[in-house]
């Protein structure tokens, strides 16, 4: 049976992703259910203001952000207010259609930039649209909104509160699950690097590419809450802090050896390499997978017994090297072949070493006090009053507001799709037809396939919830179990809204229909109307993304495409300075590796997102494939080559490598202005100049550098390839 290294996850899975999940889904259902059970005891009876006040703390307990607590907490106080100012609004504009109108267009405009701050925007954004919405229902006086609004802010108040209380019990410190999760995300690429190389698994390009991005994803998402301090001070208690950042470097160069890997492997296809695919190689790719399965877990546990485990793996590692080579010298290869895999031997090698410096790491910092530093979220009180001091609020707010044309055009779009839908609502009077531009406000993505793949979820997840909520409606059951009822449905509210989300819609769906129970509002007829809102929102969702100014892959391909071969040319050029130790910026070339990858998933991305658009509007689908399959070998090649920085002893200078680049370089700046001007007719350019550049006797001197010259062959061939597509004119803008 083959190794899934992903089963040996779920210590990490249960902590990393189950544990907090449902601590968070307990917060959700503490927020919306205290206020429904209190209030009404305390009152003595259940009044209609409590489901505004339990709908405000919902709100505001939804919020998915997994960065520092302070953090967390000015934002949820900044969408308290916002969400509060919106309901105030709705309400007193809700008598006259043509304000309506008008209001929700602002409103729409404002929610839908909020949406784009980062992920944890679009809470704020449908927070915000839906109280202003809630209040288009519900036409009060002033007076009677303002006490509808201290209701609403109540309510977030609770939930803020509850928030302050959770941090103390959080599972564990964020810097260590961020790291923990890069490991686990190369212990994914691992995974499906044995099914691809080592099984008679088929396994496309594609699934091994959004692997790859994976683990990028997860650098970055590290990156940008955890980022390296500017002060480098030596206390102990910053060390802890340090030492994270060291093991998250450590675990991106470890996830650069499995791209090489990958780009060695595809060459062997030989017959007699085929004898040991199954048996050694097998071996030796699921002992790597099952030691970096025990790393995410050590680091995510820092338990001296899990270290001790993932050494017992790292032992098995060796060994496996150890196997693969003496297997490897029994088999008749052609030179290519023979070249190749030396190379992956070599970057086998370079992975265990990163391997070998985790547990290291790992090792200093467990022997460091942990009365100096605990990572935990007891100290992140400290980081909450920090987080008050006027500048990081100033930041904060610039963050907030850093929105392009791009952005703009998509909340244009929001709007006066929410302003359509409110205009059918209120001009043809339709009962709780809020529920249109609800739908709409979250079903819009700024992109047309989201669009239509979020409105089919939110149709299957309504009508399947009306179907079941219906028939719990139906049933002669007394307040007290609907209100039991309401707390186990909202828990799978907030677990699968995060986990998968048109189950999370089926539960709403029912949440909302017992609410409506618990406030004697229910009836079939109210439930059809919100069927049919939730329909007919979808279908303008759907519309509005297709009309109104829609921002098609095929235009947005070419920019991000010439955007990444800059970052891939600049990537190239700091590895071969390195290489020859003529760096003068200080910079390191992990850093351009992270921009170039960065810059090649944008890439991937267009074109996954080209493919779930109308074929009448898409454009060269499978070439723009090939084209970015280019750019993430390029990168791949690259790094082959920065790896070979990292080793013990440096790399031979090869001053033939500064003609290389020069000559690269004008064949790079050839192929980006063909994207930017791709029907003028121009002379391929001339390959024979580059190719005379590696063929000096200096590539030759040892092992070294004749790998060096082989990915510098290949970075060759790839560029040669795209300007072939170009001269056949199978590409065009």
């Amino acid at each position: 049976m083959r190794f899934q290294p992903i089963q040996q996850l779920q210590t990490v899975l249960k902590q990393e992703y189950f544990e907090p999940t449902i601590t968070w889904a307990f917060r959700v259902v503490l927020a919306l259910n205290v206020p429904l059970i209190v209030v009404p005891l305390y009152q003595g009876h259940f009044s209609y203001e409590v489901v505004w006040m339990a709908f405000g703390a919902y709100m505001l307990a939804l919020i998915d952000y997994r960065g520092l607590h302070y953090k967390k907490i000015v934002i949820q106080s900044l969408e308290a207010i916002l969400m509060t100012l919106a309901a105030i609004v709705g309400m007193n504009t809700a008598n006259s259609w043509q304000v309506s109108v008008v209001a929700m267009f602002v409103v729409g405009m404002f929610a839908a930039l909020i949406r784009n701050w980062s992920d944890y925007g679009a809470s704020i954004g449908v927070a915000v649209g839906f109280f202003f919405l809630f209040g288009l229902s519900n036409p009060v006086s002033f007076s009677e909104s303002v006490n509808y609004g201290m209701y609403i802010f109540a309510g977030a108040a609770w939930s803020v509160v509850i928030t302050i209380l959770a941090f103390p019990f959080r599972p564990s410190n964020p810097i260590r699950r961020s790291v923990a999760k890069i490991w686990k995300t190369n212990t994914e690429l691992l995974d499906i690097l044995i099914q691809k190389h080592a099984s008679d698994t088929i396994i496309d390009n594609i699934d091994v590419t959004e692997k790859e991005t994976a683990i990028r994803d997860a650098v970055n998402h590290s990156i940008n809450l955890f980022a390296r301090r500017d002060n480098k001070t030596s206390s102990l208690k910053t060390q802890h802090y340090d030492m994270m950042m060291e093991i998250r470097k450590t675990s991106s160069l470890f996830g650069a050896t499995l791209n090489t890997m990958h780009e060695e492997l595809e060459i062997l296809d030989h017959p007699d390499f085929q004898k040991i695919r199954n048996t050694v190689l097998y071996k030796t790719l699921s002992a790597f997978a099952q030691a970096s399965a025990r790393l995410s877990i050590v680091i995510f546990t820092f338990r001296p017994e899990d270290l001790s485990l993932t050494k017992i793996r790292l032992k098995r590692c060796e060994i496996a090297i150890q196997l693969f080579e003496e297997a490897s010298k029994e088999l008749t290869l052609t030179h290519k072949e023979k070249l190749a895999i030396q190379h992956f031997i070599n970057t086998l090698h370079k992975s265990y070493g990163y391997l070998q410096q985790t547990v290291l790491q790992i090792e200093q910092k467990l022997n460091l006090k942990k009365s100096d530093y605990l990572e935990n979220y007891k100290l992140t009180f400290n980081n909450f009053l920090v987080g008050l001091k006027p500048r990081a609020i100033m930041e904060l707010i610039r963050e907030a507001f850093n929105v392009n044309s791009q952005h703009f055009v998509y909340a244009l779009r929001v709007a006066l799709g929410l302003s359509i839908g409110v205009f059918v609502y209120k001009f043809f009077k339709i009962d709780h037809g809020h529920w249109i531009s609800l739908t709409m406000l979250i079903v819009i993505q700024p992109y047309f396939g989201a669009t239509r793949k979020k409105g089919i979820e939110r149709i299957v997840g309504t009508i399947a919830g009306i179907v079941l909520g219906g028939a719990i409606m139906l049933l002669p059951l007394p307040h007290d179990v609907f209100v039991g009822l309401l707390i186990i449905v909202s828990f799978f509210v907030a677990y699968f809204l995060r986990n998968n989300y048109k189950v999370g819609v089926f539960f709403v769906t029912i949440m909302m229909v017992i609410l409506m129970q618990i406030s004697q509002q229910a009836s079939w007829e109210l439930i059809g109307w919100r069927v049919l809102s939730t329909l007919i929102g979808a279908l303008f969702a759907v519309v509005a993304s297709y009309v109104f100014w829609p921002v098609w892959e095929k235009k947005r391909f070419p920019p991000l495409m010439e955007y990444a071969l800059l970052q891939n040319k600049n990537y190239l050029q700091r590895v071969l300075q390195y290489y020859n130790n003529e760096n003068t910026l200080g910079e390191s070339w992990n850093k351009f590796r992270r921009i170039a990858e960065a810059s090649n998933n944008d890439v991937f991305a267009s074109v996954q997102r080209m493919v779930q658009e109308p074929e009448h509007i898409q454009s060269n689908v499978d070439l723009s494939f090939a084209m970015a399959g280019v750019t993430i070998r390029l990168s791949r090649e690259i790094t082959s080559i920065a790896l070979t920085i990292n080793e013990k002893e440096r790399p031979a200078v090869i001053p033939q490598l500064s003609d290389y680049f020069l000559e690269v370089e004008k064949i790079m700046n050839w192929v980006s202005s063909r994207l930017a001007q791709p029907h003028i007719n121009e002379a391929l350019p001339d390959f024979s100049k580059v190719k005379e550049s590696i063929n000096s006797d200096v590539f030759l001197v040892s092992e070294q550098t004749r790998f060096v010259k082989a990915e510098l062959e290949k970075i060759i061939f790839e560029l040669e390839t795209l300007c072939i597509l170009f001269k056949e004119k199978k590409y065009s803008r």
